[in-house]
């Protein structure tokens, strides 16, 4: 809040009453008596106000002053009449809330720029008496609209006809993109492919090292802000790569549900 002091009625009140004072005085000292000064009081009051004016007229002069009162404190400073139709300078205002939230907040979900993580769970069979279980986070960023790289990190269970059930871990990078983008929803394609290291052969009598590319799609779903479900589908494979002397591939079909996160 900037408080402005308009001096000019001030200025002349002020004025009158000290050169009359002043004045007054003068007659006094010069020893004139209260008769002859009562007499002269018509010319006394003329030339207090012409005195008066020259003064006003001087003081207008100067710059007028400003007290400023805001978020910061209380100053006192001067300004020009043409600075005086300006509050406060843009540059000296406080930033307002709105403006500080804004740019705290994270962009809109696969914007350019803009970055998520998430995590999902899923599971899936081949169809012939295996099945495989995963669960993990990853992270993403969208170079442009629409378009992420990301990786992901997941723990992985696997059960096989011919193969013990195993454990093992998996790193994987990924690609994302939404072919079909809306407000509030999205649908996309992702697909990458990861290292995994299993605690026994996958398969039996293959290798603990595998690799696993990966192709699906999905559906986005805007649950609050800054937060979306996540639901698809993906072909996810097993093998060693021709690594090992036996390199019988596995292939699941695997559904996936998760949430993601813009940050």
């Amino acid at each position: 809040m900037n408080v402005l002091l308009s001096c000019s009625f001030f200025r002349s009140v002020t004025c009158s009453s000290v050169v009359t004072r002043l004045v007054g005085a003068g007659i006094r000292r010069l020893g004139c008596p209260q008769q002859e000064i009562l007499m002269h009081r018509p010319l006394t009051l003329i030339l207090c106000a012409i005195i008066s004016l020259f003064m006003c007229r001087v003081s207008e002069a100067f710059e007028p002053v400003r007290l400023s009162l805001d978020g910061s404190g209380l100053s006192l400073m001067l300004f020009d009449d043409e600075d005086g139709s300006q509050a406060m300078p843009d540059g000296d205002r406080l930033p307002d809330t709105e403006v500080l939230a804004s740019s705290a907040a994270p962009l809109p979900y696969a914007t350019k720029d803009s970055t998520a993580w998430w995590f999902e769970v899923g599971g899936g069979s081949n169809f012939d008496g295996g099945w495989v279980a995963l669960g993990g986070v990853g992270v993403e960023w969208y170079p442009v609209d629409g378009f992420a790289i990301g990786a992901r990190f997941d723990g992985i269970g696997v059960g096989l006809k011919d193969t013990p059930t195993t454990a093992g871990v998996d790193a994987a990078l990924l690609v994302r993109w939404h072919v079909l983008r809306r407000e509030t929803w999205s649908l996309y394609l992702d697909g990458g492919c990861g290292f995994a290291v299993f605690a026994d052969e996958v398969p039996t009598g293959a290798s603990r090292f595998c690799f696993t590319p990966q192709l699906g799609l999905g559906v986005t779903c805007e649950v609050a802000d800054d937060a979306r479900v996540m639901a698809g589908a993906r072909w996810f494979h097993v093998s060693n790569g021709q690594s090992a002397t036996r390199n019988p591939g596995v292939d699941m079909l695997e559904l996936y549900v998760g949430m993601t996160f813009s940050y």
